[in-house]
């Protein structure tokens, strides 16, 4: 019983720092699909999985020591959840210490367009986002066309390398979409209920 209260104590510890140190970005929502079995829902901001792990610590600190198959169960679904979370948050930005001078960053056309497309209602976002694959699909065939047209080899190889970048952003168009879908399909069956 000592162990598993000092295992708690340190549990809790961790989910505090890790809570304080993505504490600027807490309502952001993670882009993840986790599996069921981890996490309750997808999509969701940061502090909505720091609180289903604290719910999983409360439940094993719940637990009587008889109930040894119930404590490895919500153990092993409270290591689960805490890697999960983890490797998530490694795809956002971690913040960055303010400083006395606040700088707004500069954005490049590029952020900023991904950024005003981030911030558009689902369905739109998977209409721009089937137009971007249109687009790709367009450049492809332009730069295969260019290809059997060059002479030279080396001229080939730099065209093969473009072909190469795009069909690399046409697929992860392709992911994007397939998530978004997902998460439509998800957001639907959850109002039909």
């Amino acid at each position: 019983m000592q162990n598993q209260t000092a295992l708690l104590n340190r549990l809790q510890r961790l989910i505090t720092q890790l809570q304080k140190q993505y504490e600027p970005v807490k309502r952001q929502i993670l882009h993840t699909k986790f599996d069921p079995a981890i996490f309750s829902e997808n999509f969701q901001p940061l502090e909505f999985y720091l609180n289903e792990i604290r719910h999983c610590i409360e439940q094993i600190s719940q637990l009587s020591p008889e109930e040894v198959a119930q404590t490895a169960f919500f153990s092993e679904k409270l290591s689960a959840q805490y890697t999960a979370l983890t490797d998530a948050l490694q795809f956002i930005e971690k913040p960055k210490a303010k400083s006395a001078v606040n700088f707004k960053p500069v954005l490049s056309l590029r952020e900023k367009r991904r950024q005003q497309l981030e911030q558009l209602p689902p369905r739109a976002r998977l209409i721009k986002y089937y137009e971007a694959l249109q687009a790709l699909n367009e450049k492809l065939n332009g730069q295969k066309d260019l290809q059997k047209q060059c002479l030279s080899e080396k001229e080939k190889m730099r065209i093969q390398q473009q072909i190469d970048i795009t069909r690399q952003r046409r697929q992860r168009c392709l992911d994007a979409i397939e998530v978004l879908e997902e998460y439509l399909a998800f957001k639907e069956n959850q109002e039909k209920e």
